[in-house]
């Protein structure tokens, strides 16, 4: 994280904000998040490496992302995400409070999430 109304000790040092979240994630092995959707706060990220897909659910595009692509992800737009080992995204939150809804995985979607890219 870079900047944050963070409560756990970060190893870098960060500027202490409420409202806003900076940060990197560092996929060191594939991955995917739950399938979601925001009420409040778009989810943006930009991609530094590596490879990142992003699944609209309700109609089912998918977007693929490689390094320098940036996607902003609008409120309650449900959707799942993956990406490929070794990827690192930078991503901006404006929060809300917690606007963090889970929706359900279908047999199709879980078979999208765990197929490689």
């Amino acid at each position: 994280y870079f900047c944050g109304n963070l409560k756990r000790p970060q190893l870098l040092p960060f500027i202490k904000m409420s409202g806003l979240e900076i940060g990197i994630s560092n996929y060191q092995y594939s991955s995917h998040d739950k399938p979601h959707f925001h009420t409040e706060t778009p989810d943006m990220v930009y991609i530094l490496e590596g490879e990142f897909s992003v699944r609209i659910l309700e109609t089912n595009e998918i977007i693929n992302l490689k390094k320098g692509d940036f996607i902003s992800i609008p409120p309650n737009v449900p959707y799942a995400s993956r990406c490929k080992a070794g990827t690192k995204t930078l991503f901006v939150k404006k929060l809300q409070g917690n606007d963090k809804v889970e929706v359900p995985i279908t047999p199709e979607l879980s078979l999208w999430l765990n197929e490689e890219i």
